[in-house]
């Protein structure tokens, strides 16, 4: 379906979008694509789906789309990995549901796709990548501007595409997100003059404008982290069938995943990726006297293997 003007132009987990209202936390893209491989606008979607084959408390699918609905916020009908339309709640505004399009609405699109997605931040050093992964409150985003700080390139925050190329090497995808941060850590990092608009209303985390615009182009990945607080730290190269098995659960809107039929396609991902790539078990504190600490283990590991 064609979009209303005026359209807005990201760059996605590597994908062109087009949407056809602002996208809060994005870099805007520095040229169009005129025919873009995601389209998401803002409609009227069916409340249910008269061809589901699985049906859960809150979302429903069948063999082309993904319909979930976010009480109160917006309805979300995802269909063959290249559109996304937004229902928002009469109460609601697109910026309510802009974070909800950008989490769960693209981690399906990207499963639909076929793409291995992890729960991760990114940077790159000298064209080569690292992702952080963690659950929720892990210090993700916060690690990641650090590393940024201490001469790494961002990438993007929370959500990270994988793809591999013909060799079987896999590359993380560019993506045009900023550093979500709460305010403690964006005061700690000097970066409280990039502090734009708050992730979601009434929260005290903010999008936090990268000191440069994020690469547009694939790069390998060389090295993951999977993140945990601990009260003393532990920096331990993980065995394959140990990474195999805590990559599994790293994987973005994992359930989701599963429910479209991809557990045994991730398996064989996960297991391509970890013969390509280092990975790591770092936990450490998350006080921030200790964050430079966090930063040269980080630095003194990542890039080792030939």
């Amino acid at each position: 379906m064609s979009l209303m003007q005026p359209l807005f132009h990201y760059r996605v987990c590597g994908l062109s979008v087009a949407s056809d209202f602002a996208l809060p936390g994005m870099v805007t893209a520095t040229e169009s694509v005129s025919q873009p491989d995601v389209c998401v606008r803002r409609g009227t979607t069916p409340a249910k789906l008269d061809t589901a084959r699985r049906i859960g408390p809150t979302w429903q699918l069948n063999d082309t789309a993904f319909l979930f609905q976010v009480p109160q916020v917006a309805r979300f009908l995802v269909t063959d990995g290249s559109e996304v339309v937004v229902d928002v709640d009469e109460l609601s505004t697109t910026v309510d549901a802009a974070p909800f399009l950008l989490g769960t609405a693209f981690g399906v699109l990207l499963h639909q796709r076929g793409q291995l997605v992890l729960h991760a931040a990114t940077v790159s050093y000298r064209g080569r990548g690292v992702a952080l992964c963690g659950i929720t409150g892990a210090g993700k985003s916060t690690l990641a501007a650090a590393l940024c700080r201490a001469g790494c390139d961002f990438v993007g925050d929370d959500v990270a595409a994988i793809r591999f190329d013909v060799g079987g090497v896999p590359t993380i995808l560019p993506d045009g997100r900023q550093h979500r941060l709460w305010m403690d850590a964006a005061e700690q990092l000097a970066l409280t003059d990039r502090i734009g608009p708050p992730v979601r209303p009434s929260m005290n985390k903010f999008h936090v404008d990268p000191p440069r615009v994020p690469t547009q182009d694939p790069m390998p990945l060389s090295a993951i982290f999977i993140l945990r607080t601990a009260a003393t730290s532990r920096l331990l190269e993980l065995e394959p069938v140990d990474a195999a098995a805590l990559l599994r659960d790293e994987v973005y809107r994992s359930k989701p995943a599963s429910h479209l039929g991809r557990d045994a396609d991730l398996f064989r991902q996960i297991a391509v990726l970890i013969g390509q790539v280092q990975v790591f078990l770092f936990e450490r504190s998350m006080d921030f006297t200790q964050l430079d600490d966090t930063v040269a283990a980080v630095l003194a590991k990542f890039g080792t293997k030939a």
